[in-house]
């Protein structure tokens, strides 16, 4: 465990004032840790410490910024009964301005790394194919969400084909007969739903490609109560005879790597 060297130091700064201040300390003469190592268990105010504690807590005071700060301003050194002994010298005054180096363990910086310079389309299509080579086994699932029933047709006698657009790209998608019924289910109880669609990506078509294998999730949406709605009771209105516009139709796929996020396009 570190050692708390406050105690320490609040205790010098007690038993010699005329020397040790935290707010506005004064350059210590030469020699003066050694003096005070010599007090370690024989001074009433020390009885408890060892020399390692005594110079592990001057250590911290001499390092503080304060202190750092008084020594770079130059001038005369002080004892501990805080009369003069000596003078800063001038490379003392220019190492006390370096910036402290941070002891180990502790996180630094990085230095900023210069920026890349643009590359020409011949060398990104260069740098492309070298990434390529160094390319890791992965795992690919594409993910569509809609919130309406798409119009299918039956592609077979267990599955039916329907399509979902989707930032430009049409997606194909043959589901059985099973989730595809659940579909229908979520469309038929659920005023508001979301259905989420995930398969491997299959081969390319014309403007888009087709997913294999899906399966499906779907989920209720609850609205949102109006904050904005009366407290006070209203006469009903007269019912509506004109049947309402569709919801307009929403998907997105979303691609991940080991369930990782890679890429997301969103219509």
């Amino acid at each position: 465990m570190p050692l708390d060297v406050n105690p320490i130091i609040d205790r010098l700064c007690e038993t010699f004032p005329a020397a040790f201040n935290r707010q506005t300390p004064k350059p210590l003469k030469i020699g003066v840790g050694e003096e005070l190592m010599a007090l370690a268990g024989e001074h009433p105010a020390f009885a408890d410490w060892t020399r390692t504690q005594i110079r592990r807590a001057i250590k911290g005071y001499t390092r503080s910024f304060r202190y750092r700060k008084a020594l770079a301003a130059g001038g005369s050194r002080y004892d501990l009964d805080g009369q003069p002994a000596g003078e800063v010298t001038p490379e003392q005054q220019a190492l006390a301005q370096v910036p402290r180096k941070k002891a180990a363990g502790q996180p630094s910086s990085p230095a900023p790394s210069p920026a890349a310079p643009a590359l020409s389309p011949a060398e990104r299509q260069a740098l492309f194919k070298e990434v390529m080579a160094m390319a890791i086994p992965g795992k690919l699932d594409i993910t569509l969400k809609i919130n309406q029933l798409p119009q299918a047709k039956p592609a077979s006698p267990g599955t039916v084909l329907f399509a979902v657009q989707t930032d430009g790209r049409v997606v194909i998608v043959e589901m059985k007969n099973k989730p595809w019924n659940t579909l229908k289910k979520a469309a038929e109880n659920y005023p508001q739903w979301v259905a989420a669609i995930t398969g491997k990506l299959g081969d390319a078509i014309e403007g888009g490609f087709q997913l294999e294998n899906p399966s499906v999730q779907v989920f209720e949406k609850k609205p949102k109560p109006d904050a904005a709605a009366p407290s006070t009771p209203t006469a009903p209105e007269p019912p509506v005879t004109a049947a309402p516009a569709p919801a307009p139709a929403m998907g997105y796929a979303q691609l991940t790597l080991k369930g990782r996020v890679t890429s997301k396009t969103e219509a």
